[in-house]
């Protein structure tokens, strides 16, 4: 039999690994009931720990898709996105703050683009706190930023 601290770790790691897998997938039946269940611990308890990790991740993910924003890795940005979607699933959050509003309209274009489900670009809307003139204007216009490279100068030698 496993230690039930080794148990809980394994559980917080596992949930871990949801909230970083990329997909935007939480599954509050498998996380709450079935894993503890599975794991031998004390419900309650593992909920506890579901909601901590949400809320710390939550922000994390944020500053993550914004960073992976100015590096123009758009994959990584919907992964970091479908992420801070899923800690919002866990712990419903209110819409998150940054001080440099474009580079959330950014996110939210790039996420657009991925054709992402209407209730997580819905969801994703309100997090990043974009009115729907301005999600409709995004809409029309497509991905304002520069296709990757296109900086670039090209030299010939």
């Amino acid at each position: 039999m496993i230690s039930e601290t080794l148990r809980e770790s394994l559980f917080k790691k596992t949930v871990d690994e949801i909230f970083s897998s990329g997909t935007g997938e939480f599954d509050e039946e498998e996380v709450y009931e079935k894993i503890p269940l599975d794991l031998n611990i004390n419900a309650e308890k593992a909920k506890n720990v579901v909601q901590e990790l949400a809320r710390s991740r939550l922000s994390n993910s944020l500053i993550q898709a914004v960073s992976l924003l100015r590096q123009r890795n758009r994959q990584g940005v919907v992964s970091s996105l479908n992420d801070l979607l899923a800690c919002d699933k866990a712990v419903p959050a209110k819409p998150l703050s940054w001080d440099v509003p474009e580079e959330l309209a950014d996110l939210f274009a790039i996420y657009l683009k991925s054709d992402p489900a209407p209730e997580k670009l819905s969801r994703l809307q309100y997090l990043l706190d974009i009115n729907d003139s301005t999600a409709a204007s995004l809409r029309e216009m497509g991905d304002r930023l520069q296709p990757i490279g296109a900086e670039e100068e090209n030299f010939v030698f």
